[in-house]
């Protein structure tokens, strides 16, 4: 885990012992394995009392995050808030946090963690196989934008440029992990997985999105298994192009470890929210069989029972400006026929369902198996991208 760096900043002509005695105040709020003192590209300004300011801007630069953090002794609040303002103004992101609260130690923790996993998503390769589905006409991020707010380098494969799958051998390991599943053959379908597996390792990516349904449409082949495969692997592979999916995916992933599961929503009522897709990952289901495809009848999908009762839903806008982040509990897993193979309801508060209904963000949601609500809210204030509420 990357230390934190943490600048103490004071008036002119402190004394020593002021410092010396922040140290023991720092250590109550995190560990001192955790973090690192600096003079110079901090990630925290450490406010120790008034008339620091100007200490304070001689440390900042465009482009980066910043935490504050001041308490009620020696206006060293006062300072904070007063550079707080100043980064404002300057579209500088940064989160003013107050010493004696009880939830600054809480967020000094998951900072720790998000710096270095919004560091290992920089220069990150993602694919997108084809182009970003018809539909989705709020889904769509522009390649400079990805790269400016999450270091997402995108490259665009047409389907044009890649071989037939049926130019591949059907992969072994593929037709291993769906052993006993199903009766359909699975041979088209480990052939994809061999197409897509390759295109990675040319390509040397490290996520994909798939405009699947070319396929679908050409030779009643689905990629929806091979995705949910590679994601249940570590690997994050999104469906019909989403790239704002696909950005979440990866984030959490970085986040986490786990890659959540990109589902529709199909019905929003006063008690509950619907989702389903075709892609869930083996290992976020139980008693998971192959199915056909849901839209099309043909191809191959996953069915199953998701596997945890408490759940985090988000999505990003297509501006990467916005965020919707709620935790949730499924109240239902239906196996209705007229949606997407692996479903579940959910129960949201009020003012989440409204959001849904009146002011939805796209399609498309993520769909994390956990509580990592906090860990995306603070993600975002340091991105600069809004939660709504």
């Amino acid at each position: 885990m990357d230390k934190l760096k943490i600048k103490l900043l004071a008036f002119p002509g402190a004394p020593d012992e002021i410092f010396v005695q922040a140290v023991s105040r720092i250590e109550k709020l995190i560990s001192s394995l955790n973090y690192t003192l600096t003079e110079s590209n901090p990630d925290v300004l450490f406010f120790l009392s008034g008339g620091s300011e100007q200490s304070a801007k001689q440390q900042v630069l465009a482009g980066h995050f910043y935490l504050l953090i001041g308490s009620q002794h020696d206006n060293a609040y006062a300072s904070a808030t007063e550079v707080k303002a100043y980064l404002n103004g300057l579209n500088i992101h940064s989160v003013l946090l107050d010493e004696e609260d009880p939830g600054t130690a809480g967020f000094l923790s998951d900072f720790s963690i998000i710096k270095p996993a919004l560091n290992s998503l920089n220069g990150k390769r993602l694919g997108l196989i084809g182009k970003v589905s018809d539909w989705l006409i709020s889904s769509a991020i522009p390649s400079t934008l990805l790269d400016e707010k999450f270091g997402i380098k995108l490259t665009v494969i047409p389907w044009s440029e890649l071989a037939h799958f049926s130019e591949f051998q059907a992969s072994g390991s593929f037709l291993e992990s769906f052993a006993g599943t199903t009766n359909i053959d699975l041979t088209d379908t480990a052939k994809v997985s061999e197409l897509l597996t390759n295109t990675i390792q040319e390509r040397n990516l490290d996520a994909i999105t798939v405009e699947c349904f070319p396929l679908v449409r050409k030779d009643s082949v689905t990629a929806c298994l091979p995705l949910a495969k590679f994601n249940n692997e570590g690997f994050p592979a999104g469906c019909e192009g989403d790239l704002t999916a696909i950005a979440g995916m990866m984030l959490c992933r970085e986040l986490t470890g786990v890659i959540p599961w990109i589902a529709n929503i199909n019905k929003v009522s006063e008690e509950a929210c619907m989702f389903s897709h075709c892609t869930i990952a083996p290992g976020l289901v139980s008693g998971f069989s192959v199915k056909t495809h849901f839209e099309t009848g043909v191809g191959t999908a996953i069915e199953g029972d998701f596997i945890s009762d408490l759940v985090t839903v988000f999505r990003f806008d297509n501006k990467l400006s916005k965020a919707f982040i709620a935790t949730a509990h499924i109240t239902g897993r239906p196996k209705s026929a007229t949606a997407c193979r692996t479903q579940i309801e959910v129960k949201l508060a009020a003012n989440e369902i409204a959001l849904l209904r009146q002011s939805p963000l796209g399609n498309h949601h993520l769909i994390y198996p956990g509580d990592c609500k906090r860990l995306l809210t603070t993600a975002c204030s340091m991105l600069g991208i809004e939660v709504l509420i």
